[in-house]
């Protein structure tokens, strides 16, 4: 056996990074430490057990660069090392052989090897600076760690898979790094890690729990396709260009608790089955959550950079949680032909927020339209504007269709319903029978419609309006009827006898109106006059029969 290297490292982590928080490696132990509990460490100095390179007082890991060896291939080295490693009976002395800590590795290009040292103790490149990494179709058997390393360069672990946990906590990715295909079976941790390039997690499967906590995406950040079978943890991490997320499966919560977004970010039809929590999260890019499913949302966001901010939920289904307003500024929360369920609308400040959500063909399982925050009444129960209609996409900015309007004002009719709100589904009845006349008076003036029967069809529900206001105001029905008495009254006075006086063709009015009071026509009255008095009472006795539909129809309200 020849000399062991003189190389040594004395790291000093810094005490704002929280390292005496247990758990995010599935352990109680700081495992990503070299501390005392880490063979070779002694007094806080962790030093080299593998043979100098013949004529250096270094081992190949930790000879300067300069000084190497042509003929030297470190990487080789590396992997000699590690199979060697299943031949050491000593678990302690295997422990050590496979310690790689600061090793500088100018080309780590283990593409399709299989490191599996054969024992329970992984691989530990710690603070290792690694050049031209590549793992694609690497299989690592155990648990590999690459704690406070350097990636110089593009970084490659496309299709690698890995059985043991991975930690890189505190890693340093100073180029693009491209995990498509990569999966996890265990745990990861990248907590403290920075990427100062694009990171692609394409299709990458996390079989364990994920932790992205504090990451520095300077770049952009893509996870498309991206399945977290577990929970994944982005709280406070900082993403400062765009996140991409679509298509994005995750299998239990996810936290971006604190996270900051410094540009789009997109969890386009991504699913998530547990909670997601966007609680006090900064952003100034706008949100694109369409076609997402989530069976828990907390968006309640601590501050957006802008005045105004725009949050798309169109054609997501989300079954419960909060959509909440910052505490200065504004979001849009754009809810077009989304499903919401026992979704609550809030807001820090003492006014409602009924125009900051957009209401367009939305489905209603489970959601509460009245509420402190909320208030539909506010707008005249109109939910489908907002406060700055500029916010919208292009697509979207023009007011939508009477036929669109309907269709909302009729699903959110059975969506209060639903939870028992008898007097929001009357309000919402309304809105609904007035742009189904709209409706029908395009399609009269367009010539789409099915001719006379469509004409007809709008002239019943002008005067279902004009008469009952649908059967919501019991007050038009008595205000009609006054009309009726009125005009029935002058019709009397026009064709009457000449000695009738105006007062007493408003009482006979009055009198045939309410068919249950018998009054005598005046007299020299025609038989004209007995005719339309016959006819006033069958059109008193429909409008008394109005009025008690429309008066108990307001009162199961």
């Amino acid at each position: 056996m020849g000399a062991q290297c003189s190389h040594t490292i004395s790291p000093a982590y810094p005490d704002f990074r929280e390292y005496t928080r247990s758990g995010d490696d599935g352990d109680d132990r700081n495992r990503w430490l070299l501390d005392e509990g880490v063979p070779g460490v002694e007094d806080g100095t962790w030093s080299c057990p593998h043979e100098v390179v013949p004529g250096h007082d270094k081992c190949p890991f930790h000879l300067p660069v300069a000084d190497r060896p042509p003929e030297l291939d470190v990487t080789a080295e590396f992997l000699h090392r590690i199979e060697a490693s299943q031949e050491i009976d000593s678990r302690t002395a295997k422990r050590r052989k496979l310690q790689f800590i600061d090793a500088t590795f100018e080309s780590f290009d283990i593409a399709g090897e299989t490191l599996d040292p054969g024992t329970n103790y992984g691989i530990n490149l710690a603070h290792a600076t690694l050049a031209g990494v590549d793992l694609t179709d690497t299989r690592v058997h155990q648990q590999i760690r690459f704690s406070h390393a350097t990636f110089e360069g593009a970084s490659r672990f496309r299709n690698a898979q890995f059985s043991g946990f991975v930690g890189m906590r505190d890693a340093e990715f100073r180029g693009p790094a491209r995990f498509r295909g990569a999966t996890f079976e265990r745990p990861v941790n990248i907590k403290h890690g920075t990427f100062h390039d694009d990171v692609y997690f394409w299709y990458t499967v996390f079989g364990r729990h994920a932790n992205f906590r504090d990451v520095d995406f300077q770049g952009y950040a893509y996870f498309r396709g991206v399945d977290f079978n577990n929970y994944v943890r982005f709280s406070q991490a900082q993403f400062h260009d765009e996140a991409f997320f679509k298509l994005g499966e995750f299998g239990d919560d996810a936290d971006f608790i604190n996270a900051q977004f410094d540009g789009p970010h997109s969890f386009i039809d991504a699913e998530f089955e547990r909670t997601t929590d966007f609680s006090g999260v900064t952003t100034s890019g706008p949100m694109d959550l369409s076609g997402a499913t989530l069976e828990t949302l907390e968006m309640t966001p601590d501050k957006i950079e802008s005045d105004t901010q725009y949050v798309d939920l169109s054609g997501s289904l989300i079954e419960a949680g909060e959509l909440g307003q910052p505490d200065q500024g504004a979001i849009l929360y754009d809810a077009h032909k989304a499903t919401l369920g026992d979704v609550a609308v809030t807001t820090p400040r003492d006014e409602p927020v009924i125009e900051h959500i957009r209401m367009v063909s939305t489905n209603f399982d489970g959601f509460e339209f009245e509420s402190d925050d909320m208030d539909p009444q506010a707008a005249g129960w109109r939910i489908h504007t907002v406060f700055d209609p500029s916010l919208l996409p292009g697509d979207k900015e023009e007011t939508p269709s009477p036929a669109a309007l309907r269709e909302t004002y009729l699903k959110a009719k059975n969506g209060a319903k639903q939870v028992g709100n008898t007097a929001s589904a009357g309000h919402f009845y309304y809105r609904e029978m007035t742009y189904r006349r709209k409706h029908l008076g395009n399609l009269v003036r367009s010539g789409q419609g099915d001719g006379i029967r469509t004409g007809l069809a709008w002239m019943r529900n002008l005067t279902l309006n004009l008469v009952t206001g649908y059967g919501e105001y019991p007050l038009r029905v008595i205000g009609t009827s006054m009309g009726a008495v009125i005009g029935f009254a002058a019709l009397y006075d026009i064709i009457g006898a000449t000695e009738t006086s105006l007062a007493e063709s408003i009482l006979f009015s009055f009198q045939s109106f309410i068919t249950f009071i018998v009054g005598s026509p005046p007299q020299g009255t025609t038989q004209a006059v007995a005719v339309i008095s016959s006819l006033e009472g069958f059109v008193g006795a429909f409008f008394i029969a109005l009025f008690v539909y429309a008066f108990t129809r307001r009162l199961d309200r």
